[in-house]
């Protein structure tokens, strides 16, 4: 039985758009290209060939779907539910698309929660997705690793979102909740998410584009020109909110106040080494010769020195690309493929979806 696995991140689904309604939190316009590829691989396998569909983190994008009009920083289990049904309620092609791959015996699916999708740790939406894109016993072939942030493969590769790298990102596998005064379970969010949450989101309502920029600060930097009161009230917004929540929230803050230092170093100057930081990662892992992550939406695809490998997977966004390395680079629809020799020897490519030629598509974004 030949084995295929597929690693995809960072699709980003969320509430959906419609024609003449603009939603500037829907950044995930591909529904038909992602149901296109699970078609084609599905019938690449045919009914002998095993496929192992692994969603590596930010797959909905719960961080930007609304709950009575706002968007909640206390994360309950029925909270969570309810951002992902708006998401599945949002792409019915994505669900059907879903639904119909793992209808299938040898077809499995394995979810990482990322920084956007954290709320997927609560047993109330792993239960709603099942029922949603594996009703019955197709359930038990699809599989959430919540215990950490790694799933780990027998020939030396291992899959990582990627937000543990990041200091801001970094979450505590072993104390996922807390319980407020009432005694209700909420998730323990990093800064970053909550940075996000009251900061980036409100930033994205004003300029769309805030989040699909790399690297922000290099764009912030020439937005001081051109777009002088947004960047100000951007950075005030910002350096306000880090003051607030990591220097003067803090017990014993007279101590917390020296090292300050180290806080900006791991915080905020370290911000946009994300490369450096997963290789770094990847050299120290011992037994592990590929690395997969996402995360930081920049797919990459090299060879270290001792012959291992890093990959990222991007993202499926519309992103625009300020570096000079790929400097305007849209490099979306890219993923990961896995497949197995006679021998089980792994090869592992990093590949752009580009699907059948169209006469035309549907554009459902302004900007």
């Amino acid at each position: 039985m030949k084995l295929l696995r597929l690693v995809l991140s960072d699709l980003h689904l969320g509430t959906g758009s419609r024609l003449g309604e603009g939603n500037v939190f829907e950044d995930f316009h591909h529904d038909d290209a992602l149901a296109e590829l699970l078609a084609h691989y599905d019938a690449e396998a045919g009914p002998d060939g095993e496929i192992e569909l692994i969603m590596n983190g930010d797959i909905f994008d719960l961080l930007k779907v609304k709950i009575a009009g706002v968007w909640p920083t206390e994360i309950t289990d029925a909270i969570a539910t309810d951002k992902l049904r708006q998401c599945l309620d949002g792409h019915p092609k994505v669900v059907h698309a879903l639904r119909e791959f793992l209808a299938k015996e040898r077809r499995r699916m394995v979810f990482l929660p990322g920084n956007h999708d954290l709320d997927m740790w609560f047993p109330g939406p792993q239960e709603l997705l099942r029922r949603m894109i594996a009703p019955e016993a197709a359930g038990e072939r699809v599989t959430f690793i919540t215990s950490s942030d790694t799933y780990y493969l027998p020939e030396g590769i291992q899959i990582r979102h990627g937000h543990q790298l990041e200091h801001i990102h970094r979450v505590d596998y072993d104390r996922m909740t807390r319980k407020k005064r009432d005694g209700t379970e909420i998730l323990d969010l990093p800064w970053g998410t909550l940075w996000i949450l009251e900061v980036m989101n409100p930033a994205k309502a004003m300029r769309s584009y805030v989040d699909r920029i790399q690297p922000l600060s290099r764009f912030l930097v020439a937005a001081l020109l051109f777009d002088t009161t947004f960047v100000l009230r951007f950075l005030y917004h910002s350096a306000r909110y880090w003051l607030r929540w990591r220097l003067f929230n803090l017990e014993a803050w007279r101590e917390r106040l020296r090292s300050v230092p180290e806080m900006l170093r791991q915080e905020i100057f370290a911000l946009g080494g994300f490369d450096e930081a997963a290789v770094r990662a990847l050299k120290k892992l011992r037994g592990v010769n590929t690395l997969i992550v996402g995360h930081s939406h920049g797919p990459r695809y090299r060879q270290l020195p001792d012959g291992k490998l890093l990959i990222n997977t991007g993202t499926w966004m519309r992103m625009i690309n300020l570096d000079i390395h790929h400097l305007g680079q849209d490099s979306g629809l890219t993923y990961c493929r896995i497949e197995y020799d006679e021998d089980g020897r792994p090869t592992v490519s990093l590949l752009r979806w580009l699907g059948t030629r169209r006469p035309y598509e549907v554009i459902p974004y302004a900007d």
